[in-house]
């Protein structure tokens, strides 16, 4: 049972304000399956994550994950793969099949989780076509729906990151990975210590099979693999990964209780 969670269920459900009124557009002719990785702890965020999984902190009445899936679903996309890890029941039994949200969930666990998210969208793969390009992104994340419309609309560039060049607020810089984009648009370097970067990783991609190739070499590397170093595999060996500029939008990565309760003050100033 859910008994962690249940508190989510009793709030009022937050679909006239907040996120969901930061724009009201919708792409409904390129959507695609979203894969969210889901599967860390969450140890910065403790206490509140020792009886709940990281995605099921609560942000204004609802969970972290929840305003993820309904972003997308208000952008038309509702083929959803949730990559759980840590207390991955809870957030099973919490969403279930998506159909109380609109959309269709299905699930892949990762068992080893601890060793990089890379290891999430590993575990993916095998609920993915071949050759299906799709949206990632993760489950700390808040975002605009604009963002993921933009995203969208710019599939034909695949496979891109969006990429913020004027970050507003300090949850978004202070622990980001940084990006190098050149003249052309196209990212060069990645990471959180490169020295030289005119733009923050915002968590959210549209990848393709590009994506495992590096995943497999970064592998032979080491057993801790993240996404940042499958891209920056990609980029290094010559692979174009393009930069779809969403500055001015909003979005916000939450790592500790100072990042939520930023969150909460930014999203109540919103409402």
């Amino acid at each position: 049972m859910l008994s962690n969670t249940h508190q989510f269920k009793s709030q009022t459900i937050w679909s006239d304000n907040g996120l969901k009124n930061l724009s009201k557009e919708s792409v409904s002719d390129k959507t695609m399956l979203a894969v969210i990785l889901a599967a860390g702890r969450g140890k910065r965020l403790l206490p509140l994550t020792k009886n709940y999984p990281k995605p099921l902190t609560p942000v204004l009445g609802k969970p972290l994950l929840e305003h993820i899936i309904e972003t997308l679903q208000e952008a038309m996309v509702t083929d959803i793969v949730i990559v759980t890890g840590y207390l991955n029941h809870l957030i099973q039994e919490y969403f279930g099949d998506g159909s109380k949200f609109h959309v269709k969930i299905r699930y892949a666990h990762n068992p080893v989780y601890k060793n990089g998210n890379a290891t999430s969208l590993k575990v993916a793969r095998e609920l993915l076509a071949e050759d299906e390009a799709f949206l990632l992104l993760m489950s700390d994340h808040l975002i605009d729906v604009k963002i993921v419309n933009k995203a969208l609309r710019n599939v034909d560039h695949k496979p891109l990151l969006c990429v913020d060049r004027q970050p507003q607020y300090s949850p978004q810089i202070k622990d980001a990975t940084k990006v190098l984009v050149n003249s052309e648009g196209y990212i060069t370097n990645i990471g959180k210590d490169i020295a030289h970067w005119n733009g923050v990783d915002t968590g959210i991609f549209i990848l393709d099979n590009n994506i495992f190739e590096a995943m497999e070499e970064a592998e032979k590397l080491s057993h801790f693999v993240t996404i940042s170093d499958c891209i920056k595999g990609m980029v290094t060996n010559g692979k174009s990964l393009w930069a779809c500029d969403v500055s001015g939008l909003f979005w916000l990565d939450i790592d500790t209780v100072d990042d939520l309760e930023s969150a909460k003050l930014i999203l109540r100033e919103e409402r």
